[in-house]
């Protein structure tokens, strides 16, 4: 299935710190490259004219609530060891290895983020996954507190 990585240039944009469109082009096709070597083609964007990369996708996806947490574990360690920084796009998962990157979509507003997994939870039988702060401020949610997602574990690759 491919995809476009228009809803994800804002949030790579963030992840990846880079403060100027051109510093985003030189990262997004050195991606493009990269993906062409692991088989994954890039191909242009038809209403624009511009190049983009397929994200590797593996076949896990799930979905459910997701809900976020922030200012009270903010400092403290996290199960992996990190130390949680709230504004940083982390998340906590049951089961999912320490550090995998998770798109996770809100399909009813199409805006994503992606979280890297360092932590453990949630804790509430009824949720999926709990976004840190950041990721919930990039996915739209933090007002709303409990989101219904989808959610696609990258390939780590």
């Amino acid at each position: 299935m491919r995809r476009t990585m228009r809803p994800l240039t804002k949030a790579c944009f963030s992840v990846l710190g880079l403060k100027s469109g051109g510093q985003f082009l030189i990262v997004l096709a050195a991606l493009a490259s990269v993906s062409s070597a692991n088989g994954v083609q890039a191909e242009p964007e038809k209403d624009s004219g511009s190049s983009k990369a397929n994200i590797k996708k593996s076949n896990k996806t799930f979905s459910g609530n997701v809900s976020w947490y922030g200012a009270q574990f903010n400092g403290k360690k996290t199960a992996c060891g990190d130390i949680f920084d709230m504004n940083k796009k982390t998340a906590a998962h049951k089961t999912l290895p320490f550090h995998t990157k998770v798109l996770v979509e809100d399909p009813h507003t199409g805006q994503s983020v992606v979280v890297v997994v360092n932590d453990r939870g949630p804790f509430v039988k009824t949720r999926v996954m709990d976004l840190s702060r950041g990721g919930a401020v990039s996915l739209g949610t933090i007002h709303k507190g409990v989101c219904r997602v989808d959610c696609t574990v990258l390939d780590n690759n």
